[in-house]
């Protein structure tokens, strides 16, 4: 089976300790360099638009402040395993599926997308992917260096194709890299191609071996699939070192629910629900919690701002709804489709056989992964506009 390589942008990172005003901006201030006019800051005053719902009692309470009352604002069929509702948080205007789902449903589920992927995506583009995480990798490592920091043990939740990693190895070759996934063939792709260390595991369960053993905890593209965010950042705090750092990746919640709640106004229909996404995070909501579980900011921001200017959290749109549900079967992909599933069989020295990847030269490398992936807006999260949230917080 083929390794899922996912797609991930971030920025270049800038110290908030350094900038404290970053994250007191007013209401439609967007951090921007040259270029960046005001025909660009206008609509952002009418954005992001409100999402209302009805109130429901819950199944469960919230997983960030244990509200027992909510919203529901959509219904979705998490393939053919489970439906569920959407609800938002009065309180701290967190979003999650209501019931959540179970451990097995999770591990279910997330077979058969890993299936379903894929036969849809490409070798070549998996190659590329990989290509990419490794530039991101590299960039952050260097954002590590500027702010005098130097990592020794990190651990990778939910590594993917474990190029990001790699990157980050190759601006500190010392470095020690482990990976936690519940998916086997994940880990087992990470063992043989680059030999780090695994634990099979999800994040929402206390591995205490772990314990102190790290001053990088990374989590990109994670903390949106887990069932209990509370619990996955207690143990995230107690993994890390004293003055350990923590470094994640998430959707903007506003603007990834944006396309479950525009199907359930403009159809009245429950929406498909393919990749766990169970959480919707608000940035003032995610913050909060941070602080609560013992992390202080670095750096905390979202970017990418072309997703919000298509409509992505505002415009109502039958365009950017999300497929209404067909209750598509998991079993299916897991029992019929997966013999069909392209094995990657890739070869390191190829993936990183590119001219601008050099050893005795990484400067090149430096300068040629800022030009693809060095973000120049960066937006406070509190405002819910941007694609993705960035963090890098220290634990404290």
């Amino acid at each position: 089976m083929k390794i899922h390589c996912r797609k991930k942008r971030y920025g270049y990172l800038s110290d908030q300790r350094n900038n404290p005003k970053e994250l007191s901006l007013p209401r439609t201030a967007v951090v921007a360099g040259p270029g960046i006019n005001n025909a660009m800051k206008n609509p952002l005053r009418k954005i992001p638009a409100v999402i209302e719902g009805k109130p429901v009692e819950r199944n469960e309470c919230c997983r960030i402040c244990n509200e027992k009352t909510g919203e529901q604002i959509a219904v979705v069929d998490y393939w053919d395993i489970k439906t569920s509702k959407l609800v938002k948080c009065p309180e701290c205007s967190h979003i999650q599926l209501d019931p959540m789902l179970t451990e097995r449903e999770t591990s279910t589920g997330c077979l058969a997308y890993y299936i379903e992927e894929s036969l849809r995506t490409g070798k070549k583009e998996q190659i590329k992917n990989c290509i990419r995480n490794f530039r991101r990798g590299v960039l952050f490592g260097y954002s590590l260096k500027n702010k005098k920091l130097s990592p020794r043990h990190v651990l990778e939740l939910g590594p993917g194709s474990g190029y990001f990693s790699t990157g980050l190895q190759f601006v500190f070759p010392d470095l020690e890299i482990t990976v936690m996934d519940i998916n086997r063939e994940v880990l087992r792709f990470n063992e043989e191609h680059h030999h780090y260390k695994t634990i099979q595991q999800i994040p929402d369960n206390h591995v205490a071996e772990c314990d102190g053993k790290f001053d990088l905890v990374i989590a990109r593209d994670i903390i949106e699939h887990v069932t209990d965010i509370s619990k996955v950042l207690t143990n995230v705090n107690r993994y890390l070192a004293p003055d350990g750092y923590f470094h994640f990746l998430t959707p903007n919640g506003h603007e990834d629910v944006w396309k479950h709640y525009l199907t359930a106004i403009l159809t009245g229909s429950p929406s498909e629900l393919l990749i766990n996404h169970v959480n919707y995070y608000d940035g003032k909501g995610l913050r909060d919690l941070l602080l609560q579980k013992g992390f202080s900011p670095v750096d905390y921001y979202t970017y990418n701002l072309k997703t919000t200017l298509r409509g992505a959290g505002w415009k109502k749109d039958k365009k950017l709804m999300s497929p209404v549900s067909k209750r598509t079967s998991a079993g299916f992909f897991i029992t019929e489709k997966a013999k069909e599933a392209e094995s990657i069989d890739l070869i390191k020295n190829q993936v990183l056989g590119q001219w601008y990847i050099q050893k005795k030269a990484i400067w090149i490398t430096f300068v040629y992964s800022i030009f693809h992936h060095f973000s120049i807006i960066r937006i406070n999260p509190e405002f819910n506009i941007g694609h993705e949230i960035y963090g890098l917080y220290q634990k404290d």
